[in-house]
């Protein structure tokens, strides 16, 4: 199984640098809007069997632009949607704020979000579910920053430091992987 992976296009927090787990509804902003076009392009000649994304409403607008005129179902799986950052939520990023949530080691219980071990273990539940389901197939999943963390860890290995800030990726950009 090939999978594509493409995070959201960009929105005023991640502009603004604001918490936006998965209890914040953000749509994209016009770059955000033109860089899911962009990554449609890119993305113009590469089939798909399935497409799976977050349900929030960032990766429902980025989905629908990259899948335009495509005959693809589009599911939508609770499991892709953006860490639970509970009391973080809105609030500036800061170095120190990053460094303690996803630091593996530390495990950080953030008040009224999920730690990073129960993350990463929704992720997992997800692809064990997705490499029965999809065997042998082509899969877009448009999600989220923090999943795109877990997978990055899961696939190109944990970084030294075991925190898991030290991995980024930009809105829009295309991860490829396989299973």
């Amino acid at each position: 199984m090939i999978v594509y992976y493409v995070r959201h296009g960009q929105t005023d927090w991640n502009l603004a640098r604001k918490m936006q787990g998965g209890g914040t509804e953000k749509e994209l902003n016009e770059t955000g809007i033109e860089q899911a076009k962009e990554t449609k392009n890119i993305l113009e000649n590469v089939k798909f069997d399935v497409i799976i994304r977050s349900p929030m409403f960032r990766a429902e607008q980025t989905a629908n632009i990259i899948c335009e005129n495509r005959d693809v179902p589009i599911i939508v799986d609770e499991r892709m949607r953006e860490r639970k950052l509970g009391e973080l939520e809105g609030h500036d990023i800061t170095e120190e704020m990053e460094s303690k949530i996803w630091d593996y080691d530390l495990n950080y219980e953030i008040p009224g979000g999920e730690s990073l071990h129960d993350f990463e273990q929704r992720i997992f539940e997800f692809l064990d579910d997705i490499k029965l389901k999809y065997k042998d197939k082509n899969i877009l999943i448009v999600a989220h920053g923090g999943v795109a963390k877990v997978l990055k860890a899961h696939f190109q290995g944990m970084p030294k430091s075991r925190n898991l800030n030290e991995i980024g990726m930009r809105n829009c950009e295309i991860l490829k992987f396989e299973i």
